[in-house]
């Protein structure tokens, strides 16, 4: 029942053709034409986002995790695939491949 975080990004892929195609590199425009030249607390697993943000120039003081007690139960599968990938995960402990499959979620 419900996805798992071992096929999370293959199930992206097949909705969507591809495992993420929203375009980061523009993503600070928006920041940059507001004038924001640093973010004291940024709150992203994303190092796209991370990159793109302080590649263009703009300083990021603290990059923080997403705290384990706000992420819902309905997230897990999302948050520990993004996790293995590789996206920012802070202090938490990262789930090894085999471990992956007790991250399941609801029933359909």
């Amino acid at each position: 029942g419900g996805d798992s975080a071992q096929n999370y990004f293959a199930r992206t892929e097949s909705i969507a053709g591809v495992q993420d195609m929203r375009f980061q590199e523009l993503m600070p425009d928006p920041l940059l034409w507001l004038g924001v030249e640093q973010i004291t607390n940024f709150i992203s697993m994303s190092d796209m986002k991370y990159d793109a943000i302080t590649s263009s120039g703009i300083t990021i003081v603290n990059r923080v995790d997403i705290p384990e007690e706000l992420i819902p139960e309905d997230a897990k599968v999302e948050i520990d695939a993004k996790m293995y990938a590789g996206y920012y995960s802070g202090d938490k402990q990262v789930k090894t491949w085999a471990e992956l499959t007790s991250t399941v979620g609801r029933e359909l």
